[in-house]
């Protein structure tokens, strides 16, 4: 298997070119192990501030393990699993930037037989670089793919396609599809993809590039006058059968305070209670399927948004017994998602 992943990886690699015009190929070198040596280094020190250890990623699977009454499923099933008499739990790993640690985590998993959710972001310096219109996918790459194979894991895409468009002026619907694909080539079988960033950020969510996924009908454009890709993609052309956020268009959805939203990007972050409250919680925009979100933004530092019989709650940096206390309380037939980046959960050594 892992002669036929770097065969594939050693070949052709994509050229993407701009909206409109036609896909290709291209030849290039992979960028090598040598080369992110730098990038790895780099993220240890940026993340240093608010990354646990390992250690702490161990003790949380333990003590999700321990509890009476809980089912752990990969996030493709985390909406459709059986929940009678159980709360249901996914666990996602958004590999922002730390693909290494995800592939600990997932090896940690693998010892009890978990299938965590692991989602690559294709525009990450660890995946592949762009070129002028030459994506160039990573030497390592198909290692670590190999890698969480073997754990057993469930692999997406954290999709980056609207990404691509604003900061590479490039298809990047296109991107996505090629990346889905070459997946496929490798006999990975992705199911789903969550969505990268968050709308602020962009303008659109990643989500709404999917056929009927748009939150309301508006033009969103580049800084060079194209119109982002919302609502063309048709996610069943390319085997997907989920989207990770499980977001679920708001009725009645009002268009002055979905823009407001949308337009403020200076608070948009994980660092803001008062934007993380309005995004999880009361979100103008839209509405989250799982009835609870687990959100770790630093070390030992939570983020609680859902809802119980009590009505909706949030809570704000609260720590992981705290956590745990919360799955305790929520009743049978929950569904809870814990949304983890591994250069936070455990990528401190």
């Amino acid at each position: 298997m892992m002669g036929r992943l770097q065969g594939l990886l050693g070949g052709m690699t994509r050229r993407l070119t701009p909206p409109g015009s036609a896909d290709g190929f291209c030849s290039a070198t992979p960028v090598t192990g040598r080369d992110l040596e730098n990038y790895f280094a780099q993220v240890r020190t940026n993340y240093a501030p608010v990354s646990n250890t390992f250690q702490y990623y161990r003790y949380l699977i333990d003590q999700l393990r321990e509890l009476d009454g809980i089912r752990l499923v990969p996030l493709q099933e985390l909406m459709t699993a059986d929940a009678t008499g159980q709360r249901v739990i996914a666990l996602r790993h958004d590999v922002d930037a730390d693909p290494v640690t995800a592939l600990r985590c997932s090896r940690y998993l693998a010892r009890y037989g978990i299938c965590g959710s692991f989602y690559l972001l294709h525009t990450a310096i660890y995946y592949g670089e762009f070129y002028g219109t030459c994506f160039v996918r990573t030497a390592p790459l198909a290692g670590w793919i190999q890698g969480l194979i073997v754990a057993g894991a469930e692999i997406g895409l954290h999709n980056d396609a609207l990404g691509v468009c604003l900061f590479h002026g490039l298809d990047g619907i296109a991107h996505l599809r090629g990346e889905i694909e070459w997946f496929h080539a490798l006999g990975v079988r992705i199911k789903g993809t969550v969505a990268h960033n968050s709308g602020p950020i962009y303008g659109a969510e990643n989500f709404e590039v999917f056929r009927g996924a748009a939150l309301w009908p508006r033009d969103v454009r580049t800084e060079d006058g194209h119109s982002l890709p919302l609502n063309v993609l048709d996610p069943q052309s390319l085997g997907l059968t989920y989207e990770g956020t499980f977001a679920r268009r708001k009725p009645n959805l009002n268009d002055t305070e979905a823009r407001a939203f949308f337009s403020d990007k200076a608070s948009a972050g994980t660092a803001n209670e008062a934007w993380m409250r309005r995004y999880l919680t009361d979100n103008p925009c839209c509405d989250w399927g799982p009835d609870a979100q687990f959100w770790l933004i630093g070390k030992d530092r939570w983020v609680l948004a859902g809802r119980d019989p009590a009505g909706a709650f949030f809570e704000w940096e609260t720590d992981l017994e705290h956590v745990i206390d919360r799955i305790r309380s929520l009743p049978a037939g929950t569904r809870s998602v814990f949304v983890l980046h591994p250069e936070i959960v455990g990528g401190g050594g």
